[in-house]
């Protein structure tokens, strides 16, 4: 008989990482936040435990700098943290072999190796939830998983890096200099020492990888799309695109024409009409419009960088699992069955698409 777990059980949590994410995680975790009741974060692992375990008051939390103290514990929930790709690869797959469900935050380790650890999850009866990976606190994974899962997706259109948008959007308000405009994303928060993954394009190609996944069933490789960095846009680029009656975002594009098994996929600066939805998202905000064969455009828009939106995401799945821990979600069917189709980009950033310059 199948094990049925309702709100009112315990759900023991363990937190692989206390570094920027994972500090704002364990902060909301001993919060007295009625929806965390039951949720009690158990054990934290950094390999700095030593010095980091007097910046937080919990005397219940035991440190650790051991990943097998974390797998022989008793915890029912794995949180990881720790970002890169083999380490945290490896250690999503040894907590679900252990037993343990798992929450990640980490695009890279689901887009390259999402749906095998997602078929290892459903073999061992657990859960690999990964909503902070791809939007921030834009729940878009759940909503083309869950909400749009009655419709046949054909295109994706969205603002996935909440950083480069931060940069974008404070050259287009103070027509700054790039590198003004990134030490101001820094000290609000919302950018790493190195930007270069988020201004070339680099982790919204993961994500977006991810997002087809999803939504068109394919299997995707984050290098397979295409990108353009954003690097190089100046202030003179908005003026000019300002006088045309638009802005300038990073747009991640997808579109899967069924019928020809052909999948069309980039990330590049292009200009968008002013009166669009990604150009009212403005400083690390996400936004996204999902069209779909019968329900037609969906939109939404959140914040997409900053510890406390990617804390929002983790501690949703958290709970989402603590409601039924013997829940089992089933692994992705993907394909690597289509062609590419190549993008031409344009030097001016304009990308002819009628959808992506539409005022929505």
């Amino acid at each position: 008989m199948r094990e049925t777990n309702s709100v009112s059980s315990r759900c023991r949590v363990a937190l692989l990482g206390f570094g920027t994410v994972g500090s704002a995680v364990a902060r909301r975790f001993l919060s007295s936040e009625p929806f965390l009741s039951k949720i009690h974060l158990t054990h934290i692992l950094d390999r700095r435990a030593g010095e980091k375990r007097a910046s937080l008051r919990a005397e219940s939390v035991a440190w650790t700098s051991s990943i097998d103290d974390v797998l022989h514990s008793d915890v029912d929930v794995v949180v990881e943290a720790i970002g890169g790709l083999a380490t945290a690869a490896d250690w999503i797959r040894a907590a679900l072999l252990s037993g343990k469900s798992v929450v990640t935050a980490n695009k890279q380790v689901i887009a390259h190796h999402g749906a095998d650890l997602q078929t290892l999850a459903a073999r061992q009866g657990r859960q690999l939830r990964f909503e902070a990976a791809v939007g921030g606190a834009m729940p878009i994974v759940r909503a083309i998983g869950d909400g749009l899962a009655g419709d046949r997706i054909t295109r994706i259109v969205a603002i996935l890096n909440g950083t480069t948008n931060a940069v974008l959007s404070r050259i287009e308000a103070g027509g700054c200099a790039m590198d003004e405009a990134v030490r101001d994303a820094r000290e609000r928060g919302y950018a790493e020492a190195d930007v270069s993954a988020d201004l070339d394009g680099h982790d919204a190609s993961a994500k977006l990888a991810i997002l087809c996944g999803l939504a068109f069933g394919l299997r995707v490789d984050p290098s397979q799309i295409s990108v353009r960095t954003a690097g190089a846009v100046s202030a003179s680029d908005f003026a000019r695109a300002g006088r045309r009656g638009a802005t300038i975002r990073q747009i991640a594009f997808a579109d899967y024409d069924r019928a020809a098994s052909t999948l069309t996929a980039w990330v590049a600066p292009v200009e968008v009409d002013c009166a669009s939805i990604f150009a009212r998202a403005k400083g690390p905000q996400n936004a996204a419009l999902i069209t779909g064969a019968h329900g037609g455009e969906i939109g939404m828009f959140g914040a997409g960088a900053g510890d406390d939106a990617t804390a929002v995401s983790v501690l949703s799945d958290v709970a989402a699992i603590a409601r039924d821990k013997a829940a089992i979600v089933p692994a992705p069917n993907l394909t690597s069955d289509f062609k590419f189709q190549s993008s031409d980009f344009k030097l001016d950033f304009r990308v002819e698409s009628p959808v992506l310059l539409e005022a929505v």
